[in-house]
């Protein structure tokens, strides 16, 4: 029997999605207990970790050591080595992660899901579900030691509990679901003591809010942990996508009257231009096309998934074909007259007959250079193919 692949659903077993969203999501942590510590095998296991460390080309900041609350410098634990005239730089020594290990320093792998799949199809799937985006760090903490002193964390958190046990004491939020730019400070945290205490072990799942304050410890046993992070869009996002549209209008592009920071009597006055600016602005707002534009933005922000390099290939001409991307995976957005290609988290500005091709590319379900005659010239069709496979865009079809 196949076995059902890790999704959002498959990570909260046995609690359904809906008892998550009702009474979990942004609200107060849940902790499963499974008494299954091989249930997240098929994501990745301590032995793949430590070859990960052992064996791989992981580089820093692909690996990082934290201890006593803050990440070590790199140059205590990687070196640059010269090879000819070539220099690779941050090249992990494992020897000297060794030692700070033992030391009770945690090995931090973040982003791991950009190098190993089953981490990424994860990752995709949450995305596809959440809209939000998804990420997977990884920590390995000694037995004996600290993790990461009291904090909060500005994205939702599943901690996927790989190996090892690891203890969790969980405060309450200072900033109730704080927005991403409203980062952690220690002045923040004034020793209040824990609403909840509790140890993960191998295959339980543990959900934090944004916002909760919490700390680790191990005990005698080492903790190897997934986190995996949703950094939400929130309303405020959307508000200031709105404000945006300020800059349409040319008496919002006028100079604060000069004095305004220092002249007490210019205060009144700016503080009914701007409460009459944002009505103005509201009875001109064409709100389903922001929310339309901001939607599009976020699906065309999505990662491609990662492709295979083949040495047995072709060089791109003009008879080549290619496939366009899905539709909702990219964008073309209007901008004080300007067109702009947004994909994959990148915004291009794009000249009007290039545009044009680009949406003549994508009204087909493949096509080949020679197909768009009526727009570019040859040199100019060949370039703009061959920059749009290089994005990504573009997917060769044999």
């Amino acid at each position: 029997m196949t076995e059902q692949p890790f999704d959002l659903a498959k990570l909260l077993t046995p609690m359904g999605t809906h008892e998550f969203f009702a009474s979990f999501w942004e609200r107060q942590h849940l902790h499963l207990q499974r008494g299954r510590p091989r249930y997240y095998e098929p994501l990745i296991t301590s032995a793949d970790l430590e070859s990960i460390i052992s064996q791989s080309d992981a580089r820093y900041p692909a690996i990082r050591l934290a201890k006593g609350g803050h990440y070590l410098a790199p140059e205590v634990y990687t070196r640059n080595i010269k090879q000819g005239d070539e220099s690779f730089l941050g090249v992990p020594d494992v020897r000297r992660i060794s030692d700070e290990y033992r030391l009770g320093a945690t090995v931090a792998l973040p982003a791991l899901h950009r190098t190993w799949p089953a981490l990424g199809l994860l990752c995709e799937s949450l995305q596809a579900q959440f809209d939000h985006p998804a990420h997977a760090n990884v920590y390995i903490t000694p037995g004996h030691a600290a993790g990461f002193t009291p904090h909060y964390d500005t994205h939702e958190v599943f901690v996927l509990q790989i190996a090892g046990k690891k203890r969790w004491s969980i405060y309450a939020p200072v900033i109730e679901l704080p927005h991403r730019s409203q980062v952690f400070t220690p002045q923040t945290y004034a020793g209040q003591a824990p609403i909840a205490e509790l140890e993960l072990e191998a295959g339980d799942l543990l959900y934090l809010p944004r916002g909760f304050l919490h700390s680790t410890t191990t005990s005698a046993s080492y903790s190897a942990h997934v986190t995996i992070g949703i950094t939400v869009y929130t309303r405020a996002d959307l508000l200031m996508e709105f404000l945006q549209t300020a800059v349409g209008d040319r008496a919002q592009r006028k100079a604060l009257p000069p004095g305004f920071a220092s002249t007490e009597a210019l205060k009144e006055p700016l503080k009914r231009e701007l409460i009459d600016a944002f009505e103005r602005l509201r009875g001109a707002a064409d709100f389903d096309q922001l929310i339309s534009s901001f939607t599009e933005r976020v699906r065309s922000a999505r990662a491609p998934r990662p492709t295979s390099f083949k040495a047995d290939t072709i060089a791109i001409t003009l008879d080549s074909s290619f496939s366009p991307p899905a539709p909702g995976t990219y964008a073309f957005v209007n901008d004080e007259g300007k067109t702009h290609l947004d994909f994959a988290g990148v915004r291009y500005q794009v000249m009007a007959p290039v545009a044009l091709a680009i949406r003549a590319m994508c009204a087909r379900p493949t096509f080949r250079g020679q197909d768009l005659k009526g727009h570019l010239d040859a040199d100019g069709r060949l370039s703009l193919i061959r920059h749009l496979h290089d994005i990504g865009f573009l997917t060769r079809v044999a």
